[in-house]
């Protein structure tokens, strides 16, 4: 189930899976990029790697591979030896890795024999993975909500949170037949940014977390996977496979100015999970690239 399942999202994302599937093997290259377009190599990763993720510290990634025939697995490597990794999760067909705000835990998906399940398991490896709901790839972990954002998928993705206070999961942002995804919780917790293709095409939008009604729509010309500046004071996103940002004010009336093309291009992103990263300090992101 999670081959078919793993293949459909390659075509959806357009991420070349079917180099992946088709047995031909291929490296591809995890880079750190910064604003100016500088590019520092980290090392090379397998070609069917997907979605890695930096801990909260800077120094680890976590990502998923998917081997033919063997299901998802969810590693993590040290950034500075990213040749060593080692399996992070052991429930089945493990996918979607996502950092806890401390970078003591890792959310996850898994589907042992059902539909598939959002999941936390202890980053070191050691005790049993514990079980959330049912769910399709976590998002967001934000410290001061103490929650998740995560994904569901009826006949279209829907955007959940899961309280870590309560055990408890809920929709937060779910228009029926409309595709909305790639949320991310803004650093102090008082606003969630997403992609919504309520236009006709995918646009960044926000709105504040509680939801109070009000949303603001960032993009005008497509646009998707938004990052928040580890200050809250600027967002993050590509479109077509070009890296922007947007300058934004969140005290008070919200407010957000014109988007900016940064000389950030040719990174590996489909339309679906982002693919990209930022480093903890705000100055680099991680990418990869063919």
């Amino acid at each position: 189930m999670t081959s078919s399942i793993r293949a459909g999202i390659g075509v959806i994302l357009g991420i070349g899976l079917s180099v992946v599937l088709s047995g031909q093997p291929r490296l591809l290259s995890l880079v750190l990029v910064d604003r100016d377009g500088k590019k520092t190599p980290a090392g090379s990763l397998p070609a069917d790697t997907f979605a890695p993720r930096i801990s909260p510290d800077g120094k680890r990634v976590a990502y998923d591979t998917f081997p033919e025939n063997e299901g998802s697995k969810v590693w993590i490597a040290e950034l500075a030896h990213l040749a060593a990794p080692r399996r992070a999760t052991m429930v089945r067909n493990d996918a979607y890795p996502m950092w806890s705000a401390a970078g003591d835990r890792i959310a996850f998906i898994s589907d042992p024999g059902g539909p598939q399940e959002l999941y936390i398991a202890r980053a070191d490896g050691t005790g049993k993975a514990e079980r959330l709901a049912v769910g399709r790839a976590p998002e967001s972990w934000s410290a001061a909500n103490q929650m998740l954002s995560f994904i569901v998928l009826r006949n279209y993705y829907s955007i959940w949170t899961y309280s870590l206070r309560e055990k408890k999961a809920a929709p937060l942002i779910d228009t029926p037949g409309v595709n909305q995804h790639s949320s991310r919780f803004s650093p102090d917790g008082k606003w969630i940014a997403y992609s919504s293709a309520e236009t006709g095409r995918f646009e960044v939008f926000v709105q504040p977390y509680p939801a109070t009604g009000a949303k603001f729509q960032i993009t005008r010309d497509g646009g998707g996977h938004a990052l928040w500046s580890p200050d809250g004071t600027e967002l993050y996103f590509d479109r077509d496979h070009q890296l922007f940002a947007v300058s934004v004010h969140t005290s008070g009336k919200f407010s957000a100015g014109a988007p900016v093309a940064l000389p950030i291009r040719g990174f590996i992103q489909g339309e679906a999970r982002r693919q990209y990263d930022l480093m903890p300090d705000g100055k680099r992101f991680l990418m990869l690239f063919p």
